[in-house]
């Protein structure tokens, strides 16, 4: 069991993240912006804990300093400090195994992923529970912050989810919608369900992704309260 007294961090719009690098800047420039962006979340996103991601991410990829960064976590300069050197230590023992070189172009990445969140979402508007199976990697990890929930291995994930899925069980929850949609640079799915009674679908939780050879590696879902910093309908 992770500890669960650590804030993961919130769903961010693609736009505010767009564009990091400055728009007169060379093509040296937007490089090394590019692979700073890669390998900070694809590093932090696999290895760090939350703690550590947070303050890696503010510190190193959005460039605030340790006293802004000590303010928004509610914690002390001297524990960012730590954090960060911790994360820093992580990585360099764990270096993230690809380069920006070695991956695929961002239209060639963007279309596979488009299509893998497609697949995710007709999954689960046709609640077809082998479906969803088929799109999660062996290996996926299902979390929905801040409930104490950590899903490891597609059988783990799909025994949580079938409940909600099947309208003979106790704990189905209704039929599924979902609107395709983008968080941290990350393929996201804005999900919404119409419980039996309900004339209509109603926001439910927004999934962020992280899509590795073509499925779905990790599913981190949120709280329908994120929803309106996305322009996104409380119901459809």
């Amino acid at each position: 069991m992770p500890p669960v007294d650590l804030p993961w961090l919130q769903p961010y719009p693609d736009h505010l993240l767009e564009g990091i690098a400055a728009p007169d800047a060379g093509p040296d420039a937007v490089v090394v912006a590019r692979e700073t962006i890669e390998l900070a979340f694809l590093a932090a996103i696999q290895l760090l804990p939350p703690r550590q991601r947070a303050v890696l991410i503010l510190r190193e990829v959005l460039g605030w300093s340790a006293k802004e960064a000590a303010e928004l976590l509610e914690t002390s300069v001297a524990s960012v400090n730590s954090a960060l050197q911790r994360a820093r230590a992580t990585l360099n023992e764990r270096p993230p195994a690809r380069r920006l070189e070695q991956m695929p172009s961002s239209s060639d990445a963007s279309a596979q992923e488009r299509a893998v969140l497609a697949r995710f979402i007709d999954a689960f508007e046709r609640a077809d529970i082998a479906a969803v199976a088929e799109v999660l990697r062996e290996d996926a990890r299902g979390t929905m912050p801040p409930y104490p929930m950590w899903h490891d291995g597609r059988e783990t994930i799909v025994a949580a989810i079938a409940p909600s899925l099947d309208p003979d069980s106790p704990q189905y929850l209704g039929d599924w919608r979902a609107l395709p949609t983008g968080s941290n640079l990350q393929p996201a799915a804005a999900f919404y369900v119409r419980r039996p009674g309900d004339a209509r679908h109603r926001a439910f939780a927004r999934d962020v992704l992280r899509i590795e050879d073509g499925a779905v590696a990790e599913s981190t879902a949120f709280a329908p309260d994120v929803f309106p910093a996305f322009g996104l309908p409380a119901t459809l």
